[in-house]
């Protein structure tokens, strides 16, 4: 047997503790919301066979601004595909070569174009990342497949054979082992700092796309599946932390038993793939993973998440058929991730198997289509769609029909409760074109629309610019004080001065201060106890346990009404000693932006959480679960306590 050449040794550490995967460990919240983010694909060069088209960087950069402009400038993130060495699935491992196809003749070099590409691409509110590749190492066409081989990094049978994946662009990929790959340096030395000094602009894009990543064992230094994941875990560790980049990946598919990577990759290019462990919606939200194609794989059937829940475009196969007109590309956006993006915004209330139910009334089914309603009144129903554009800082909904018609009725949201007429421009691939102005609201605020097939619309309140780019505005403020583990149930001392809301034992809330709830119910654990953890009762001699909780996740909407900061303490309890695992995020109320996140683990003792907050923000608690650590029986909140700068 070869002896390992230079392996290292794991070392007890911060690092070492997140990629463990266990309680606690995670790498939540990520550098983007990928629920609010179209993440889709662009092939640079697909090889020397393929018939696609091969793309200059200038071209990319048109191809984006297509893509910006039928999907209305919602945030998005493109990765490159084939912008490396000769093409699609060639020089991997190495990352050290651009792709000459990518040169623009005014550049000096292919890596000048790409670094060029990446600079102009939020101009068109896309992040311009690439597609890679930690699986694959090819040994004759480039430099650092040797190296690998040299330090055993590919994969070996018992008798020492090197394991063979795939024939790819007539070059055989072997199998590397992401065990070895960490723990011998070389991810790091020879595959990620040389690529992220080489493209400092990669950082800006903040995601990295690492596709076909197997975890794999290695029967020749009898590596397990299970220690190859833990590589994979602290290869996505590594990147996150030094370079503040995310790790997305195609699929969470063929893991050992117990594992998965929930927490720390937050989209799956090939949501539906795994069908022996799909995707559970009603156990993991779509801010901790989401992703697209949420079709079975090598099939056309569509699974759950992707009937209920949503799944976004990934634009690949619409792309590589012609990047000039993107056949399909408008249908796509507008039937999958408008709806998707949509329901992403509310929170999950439940689900039978045949009906999703989600807040604000809406609920999702599928009688052999896609059909949302908001309180009755539809917003999808197939390939019809006429749904609220949220990301936009102005009111603007978008409409569209696969097939057309001539006369359609929809209700306005009651946000537009005050518009009397409408403009209504057509969405094209150079940008929008008007359609028909000031188009009256009918009673009871419908409108009624009449659609050619392929057609996209977008509908502002007449008069209003629909080209202006308005980041959405703040609404709130938050500061996170810190904890308070010492004085557990005994309150009165310490905070309240100007308020409370304890389930079960009523609320006392400040005249300045609104707060509602969305999702959750009341759970007594013990109406009456001495145990100093529960929290004092205001109304009895006794003390309260008792909680505001949900299964899944919930949301306390606050809203400061006098422009002033407050002092806001949440209390936590583990009452039952279940082992919750609890994420409290701060968001701000208009945009969804998370402000704030706390990772809540051991507070069967009693927890408090401190804030100063100010103007209309958000607390949306979230019931941790993964196929790691599936302990956690709910999440929610034991007390909420509202003073002036008291402490």
């Amino acid at each position: 047997m070869l002896l390992a050449i230079g392996l290292l040794s794991p070392k007890l550490n911060a690092q070492q503790a997140a990629a463990h995967g266990g309680y606690g460990d995670m790498l939540y919240p990520y550098v983007h919301d990928y629920s609010q983010t179209l993440v889709y694909k662009i092939g640079v060069d697909y090889g020397k066979t393929s018939e696609t088209s091969k793309l200059r960087a200038d071209e990319v950069l048109q191809v984006i601004e297509r893509i910006d402009h039928l999907t209305r400038g919602i945030p998005k993130i493109v990765y490159l595909v084939g912008w490396q060495y000769t093409g699609h699935d060639t020089g991997f491992p190495s990352f050290l070569q651009v792709n000459p196809v990518l040169k623009r003749p005014q550049d000096s070099t292919a890596l000048a174009s790409l670094r060029w590409l990446m600079q102009q691409g939020p101009g068109f509110h896309t992040l311009v990342s690439l597609h890679v590749n930690f699986s694959d190492c090819y040994l004759d066409d480039n430099p650092l497949g040797p190296k690998y081989q040299e330090r055993d990094i590919i994969v070996r049978e018992t008798d020492g054979r090197y394991r063979q994946g795939y024939v790819w662009n007539g070059h055989m990929a072997y199998r590397a082992s992401s065990y070895r790959n960490w723990y011998q340096g070389t991810f790091r030395t020879e595959q990620m700092d040389p690529l992220f000094e080489m493209i400092p602009e990669l950082r800006m894009s903040g995601s990295l796309h690492p596709d076909a990543w197997y975890n794999t064992d290695d029967p020749y230094y009898q590596v397990t599946p299970g220690e190859d994941v833990l590589g994979m875990r602290e290869m996505t560790v590594y990147v996150r932390e030094k370079y503040g980049v995310d790790l997305t990946t195609e699929f969470d598919l063929g893991r050992p038993d117990g594992v998965d990577f929930v927490l720390y990759h937050p989209m799956l290019w090939h949501l539906g793939w795994n069908e022996k462990n799909p995707y559970e919606p009603m156990k993991v939200p779509s801010y901790i993973m989401t992703g697209g194609d949420a079709f079975f794989w090598g099939s056309d059937s569509v699974s759950k998440p992707g009937k209920f829940f949503g799944q976004s475009a990934t634009l690949e196969s619409e792309i590589n058929e012609n990047p000039v007109i993107i056949p399909g590309g408008l249908k796509t956006f507008a039937t999958r991730t408008l709806p998707w993006y949509y329901l992403n915004r509310l929170l999950r209330v439940g689900f039978n198997g045949d009906t999703a139910w989600f807040s604000n009334n809406v609920t999702a089914t599928y009688p052999g289509k896609t059909v949302i309603k908001q309180e009755g009144e539809f917003i999808q129903d197939g390939t019809d769609v006429f749904i609220p554009a949220l990301w936009k800082a102005s009111r603007e909904i978008i409409a569209y029909s696969e097939e057309g018609y001539k006369s359609r009725t929809w209700k306005l949201p009651d946000t537009w409760d005050t518009v009397k007429t409408v403009d209504i421009y057509r969405i094209t691939l150079r940008g929008l074109e008007l359609k028909s102005p000031k188009d009256k609201v009918l009673p009871g605020q419908y409108l009624k629309l009449s659609l050619s097939a392929d057609e996209g619309i977008s509908i502002v309140p007449s008069g209003t610019d629909p080209n202006q780019d308005l980041e959405v505005g703040a609404s709130g403020e938050v500061t996170f004080i810190g904890i308070d583990e010492e004085t557990r149930g005994s309150w009165q001392k310490s905070y309240g001065s100007d308020g409370y809301s304890i389930p079960g034992a009523g609320n006392k809330i400040p005249a300045n201060t609104e707060i509602s709830f969305l999702n959750g119910t009341t759970n007594i654990w013990q109406q009456e106890t001495r145990d100093i953890q529960a929290i004092k009762n205001p109304e009895g001699k006794e003390n309260i346990a008792s909680s505001w909780s949900d299964p899944l996740h919930e949301i306390m909407e606050f809203s400061f009404t006098d422009g002033k900061e407050h002092e806001v303490a949440i209390y936590f309890l583990d009452w039952d000693r279940k082992d919750r695992w609890s994420v409290v995020d701060i968001l701000d109320a208009n945009s969804q932006k998370v402000l704030h996140s706390y990772n809540l683990t051991d507070f069967a003792q009693g927890i408090y959480l401190r804030y100063k907050m100010k103007g209309n923000l958000q607390c949306r608690l979230t019931n941790v679960w993964t196929r790691r650590v599936q302990k956690s029986p709910d999440v929610g909140f034991s007390a909420i306590f509202f003073d002036t700068g008291r402490r």
